[in-house]
């Protein structure tokens, strides 16, 4: 097991370099020697896609991401074989169905981080996208939560879920709050004096509005911990 790897998604480095929080990556790189794990098609999705658009709205994000990709704060490896990738991304597309049809809650990119961290025997997946991360670790709650958003009865495909379940059983998915939570335990505010603890509280806020994926009351609880 390789406890100081961390394997990203692009939904978290956005989040991330969106809050102008980026300099996370090089404080755990740096002081806990943490190695942050991409896959080319994230390179590709966070960073070389952005940058050939037209439109300039994601290119700092993505300059900010290549900019830690060439200090090697975050190292790059090859994308998993591609029919592993289909085969589970089958899997976890027929677990829930609603009016007869199964639901397609899960893309490539998300399935190939699962792929990779049985491959790269990384558990840990830093990821802020809410639906692949509740598949994993409650999809008791996923349902729930679908059957609120589509206002109808979600039935389970328990086979594919029982067999899904069993692929990623182990995996410690963090969200990018989690991250910044965890460094301002470790000093990473004190730059800020006194304002330590507002200044943490204001990143975590940040982060929500960058596209991490976390509630007011979740946000209200680290606030209760940082007092």
């Amino acid at each position: 097991m390789k406890e100081n790897y961390v394997l990203c998604d692009a939904s978290s480095l956005i989040s991330l370099t969106g809050a102008c929080l980026d300099s996370v990556i090089d404080f755990f790189h740096d002081k806990f020697r943490v190695k942050f794990v991409v896959p080319q098609s994230v390179e590709y999705e966070a960073v070389a896609r952005p940058l050939s658009l037209k439109t300039k709205i994601y290119c700092f994000s993505a300059l900010r991401i290549q900019n830690l990709i060439n200090k090697r704060a975050i190292e790059v490896v090859p994308e998993s074989k591609d029919e592993k990738t289909k085969e589970l991304m089958k899997q976890g597309n027929h677990i829930y169905h609603a009016a007869g049809k199964s639901l397609k809650l899960i893309q490539k990119g998300e399935t190939e981080m699962l792929i990779l961290s049985r491959e790269l025997n990384i558990p840990s997946l830093l990821m802020d996208e809410r639906t692949t991360r509740f598949l994993i670790e409650s999809p008791i709650t996923l349902k729930k939560h679908l059957e609120d958003e589509f206002h109808t009865h979600i039935m389970v495909n328990k086979k594919s879920l029982m067999s899904f379940s069993n692929r990623v059983k182990g995996m410690n998915v963090i969200r990018s709050t989690e991250l910044v939570y965890t460094a301002y335990e470790e000093g990473f505010f004190s730059k800020f004096g006194s304002k330590e603890s507002e200044a943490a509280e204001a990143a975590l806020y940040r982060l929500k509005y960058a596209g991490c994926a976390v509630s007011f009351n979740e946000l209200k609880e680290y606030s209760k911990m940082m007092k």
